[in-house]
């Protein structure tokens, strides 16, 4: 992704930037591959607090969001497929948030990996792939 070299475009006005600060699950127990967590209160609290920033966003009527690595990396411990996944059925299966966002863009280092980095995969990788607009919206073509 980027570096401290690349050449990074800068605001020429900001009229604002709101941020919204809610801190996510840390060092929730996962299964022995680090791929889902073990207990179904500790995976409903982080979607509990995911809703919250949506919430939030929603309320204050920010139209495009920027969300970091949300609870990812080797601080947070949640796993990334699960955490994708929660993302996904938040804006685009609750009807709360369904069609609310313009945009929403996922701020994930590309050399970030969490508890299950056996597989290789890089945390943005999995966001890639779950958040792929061809799963989201699959076409299907009805020819009789």
């Amino acid at each position: 992704m980027g570096g401290p070299d690349m050449d990074y475009a800068t605001f020429q006005e900001i009229e604002k930037l709101p941020v919204i600060s809610v801190a996510p699950v840390r060092g929730p127990r996962l299964n022995e591959a680090g791929s889902s967590y073990s207990f179904e209160q500790e995976k409903e609290l982080m979607k509990e607090k995911m809703r919250t920033v949506l919430r939030i966003a929603a309320y204050c009527e920010h139209k495009n969001l920027v969300i970091g690595a949300f609870g990812l990396g080797p601080i947070f411990r949640n796993p990334a497929r699960e955490v994708a996944k929660m993302w996904r059925t938040l804006l685009y299966e609750e009807e709360e948030f369904r069609g609310v966002f313009t945009d929403v863009v996922f701020a994930i280092d590309s050399n970030m990996v969490g508890p299950a980095a056996k597989t290789g995969v890089s945390d943005v990788d999995i966001f890639r792939e779950e958040l792929d607009p061809s799963t989201i919206f699959p076409t299907r073509y009805g020819w009789g």
